[in-house]
């Protein structure tokens, strides 16, 4: 869920701005966009292990949940230890996080796993594309009529963003 949750305010970010919130840079995998940087530092095969700037911030506990299919699965479950500091956000990012907090509030992985994988979401657009799970999701695809910006200024903004990130790590 925690992944899923990312996503969508990653995606509707950049839907709005032309610039996700993280930085993430998301797979199209079978349950829905998987961060894939961020799973690889937080997992050690089957079990999760927080590195000390996270594990500050989040508890982690296995679960079982229900799988698309009906059977029963095994995932973590991430919880808060201590309130956000939404001071980092800015007030769009709060908006937005807000937004995306209403929706997936009581939804289980199961369904926000489902709605993933409704037409035109950029999970859905990047299996219709490659005809398989697994890679990576463009940004650039949630850029359509609805967008403030279009694909070419997008495009830009993520030059620039990447520039930036390459001269001031």
């Amino acid at each position: 869920m925690m992944y899923k949750v990312l996503a969508e305010l990653d995606f509707r970010h950049f839907k709005e701005t032309g610039l996700p919130v993280t930085n993430l840079e998301y797979s199209a995998c079978k349950l829905g966009p998987v961060p894939k940087a961020l799973h690889n530092e937080i997992t050690s095969g089957k079990e999760v292990v927080l590195p000390d700037d996270m594990s500050t911030a989040l508890k982690v506990t296995k679960k079982e949940f229900e799988k698309t299919e009906g059977d029963e699965g095994l995932g973590f479950w991430f919880s808060a230890k201590r309130a956000p500091n939404l001071k980092l956000f800015t007030p769009r990012q709060q908006r937005i996080l807000g937004e995306v907090a209403e929706i997936y509030k009581g939804a289980s992985a199961t369904t926000a796993s489902k709605a993933s994988h409704e037409p035109d979401t950029p999970w859905s657009k990047t299996i219709k594309k490659f005809g398989h799970e697994g890679e990576r999701i463009d940004y650039l695809d949630m850029i359509d009529s609805s967008s403030r910006l279009s694909r070419d200024e997008v495009a830009h903004l993520m030059e620039e963003n990447r520039a930036f990130h390459h001269n001031y790590r």
